[in-house]
């Protein structure tokens, strides 16, 4: 069964926000990252944290779009 318009924008939507999600893991680990002000690492650690958190609701909104067996 094809995906609604609704769920194909649920996984764009999803494989950006990981895109989004490696790339700020990769900044936080970087040496680039300590030179950063504290203050601004506490929040892109905060923002790091929610992302991942929001990741995990479209992964689960995404396993519901299977079809349901009776």
């Amino acid at each position: 069964m094809p995906l609604q318009p609704h769920e194909e924008r649920v996984l764009a939507e999803r494989a950006e926000l990981a895109d989004k999600c490696v790339k700020l893991e990769a900044f936080i680990v970087s040496d680039a990252f300590k030179a950063v002000d504290i203050l601004d690492r506490d929040l892109l650690e905060e923002q790091h944290n929610a992302m991942t958190v929001y990741l995990a609701v479209l992964d689960r909104r995404i396993a519901r779009f299977a079809p349901k067996s009776s």
